[in-house]
């Protein structure tokens, strides 16, 4: 069954500790979204206060960054539980992947909305999940995409038994079509960290999956 997972994008980490606070009992997974200012144009937190973040959801760390390698060694496996990275900033993604695994997190691979799916193929059955962008990366609040689901559809036909995430300008009304598309893990940012209560909005779409 498809699942909300929370997606927090901050440049405060008491903001981001307040975001994960609210949502304590409301929800498994959650995504810290970390941009470097140099693969996307915004910056998030430094590597360091990745350190800091303390919670009882596991969480997911998406890496907007142009060197994800390097930001490993501050990320706790006993809270952050799998690592997202982008396939456009990596060299060597096999290499890449297995470090990540090594370093005992799960692996996602994160890809653009104008990357096309031959760019990645050959590392899916490598990783645990593959996460589409319906947004350009580095800002919430940002528009859907449509066009990602058609791009989704095909990945699934290609790849039937995989973990799909999307994430980006994700609303109530575009639910159904997202599930319909075959999507397992649902981002959610700005319409629940916005909200007068994060918690009733995650479970207001949760509802609309079940």
């Amino acid at each position: 069954m498809a699942q909300i997972v929370p997606s927090i994008l901050t440049d405060e980490i008491a903001e981001a500790q307040r975001q994960l606070d609210a949502l304590a009992g409301f929800t498994e997974w959650a995504q810290i979204d970390v941009m470097d200012g140099r693969f996307v144009e915004t910056r998030s937190y430094s590597p360091e206060f990745l350190s800091q973040i303390h919670t009882g959801i596991s969480l997911e760390i998406h890496l907007m960054v142009s060197q994800p390698e390097s930001w490993l060694e501050y990320l706790n496996p006993e809270i952050f539980k799998r690592v997202y990275f982008h396939i456009e900033t990596a060299d060597e993604p096999e290499e890449l992947i297995k470090r990540i695994r090594g370093a005992d997190f799960f692996v996602g691979l994160a890809n653009k909305l104008e990357t096309p799916i031959s760019a990645f193929e050959d590392y899916v059955d490598m990783v645990d999940n593959v996460l589409f962008m319906s947004v350009v990366p580095g800002r919430q609040g940002q528009q859907f995409h449509p066009e990602v689901l058609d791009k989704i559809k095909s990945f699934g036909n290609q790849f039937p038994d995989h973990q799909i995430a999307i994430d980006g300008g994700v609303t109530v009304e575009l639910l159904p079509e997202i599930v319909s598309a075959g999507v397992d893990d649902i981002g959610v940012g700005s319409l629940i960290s916005q909200a007068d209560d994060p918690p009733a909005m995650l479970q207001t779409l949760q509802n609309q999956l079940t």
